[in-house]
């Protein structure tokens, strides 16, 4: 498999440059819509978050790391709504107003 600097985590954005950032499907075969954070053995490691939780845990991350909250609140909620975990979610509130 290549590994493409477009790789990122459709549930956290988090670039994946490794073969060790990627997820595992539960029969132990590389994912590669997934880091290994968010994704485990076939499930998300953080089943039920809503976008918005998950927003504010990738905040807190990148703080952490040493980026400004705005900056970060500004990264996360503009690549977060388009991964394609959180796309369906993001439509089905539409259709719901």
């Amino acid at each position: 498999m290549k590994i493409s600097e477009k790789n990122i985590c459709q549930s956290c954005g988090m670039p994946m440059k490794n073969m060790t950032d990627f997820a595992t499907d539960s029969d132990g075969s590389i994912n590669t819509e997934y880091c290994h954070y968010c994704f485990e053995d076939g499930e998300f490691t953080d089943r039920g978050i809503s976008l918005e939780e998950k927003m504010a845990r990738n905040i807190q991350i990148a703080e952490k790391l040493g980026m400004s909250k705005a900056t970060a609140s500004k990264l996360a909620r503009n690549t977060l709504p388009k991964l394609r975990r959180w796309r369906k979610s993001n439509k089905a509130k539409q259709e719901k107003k």
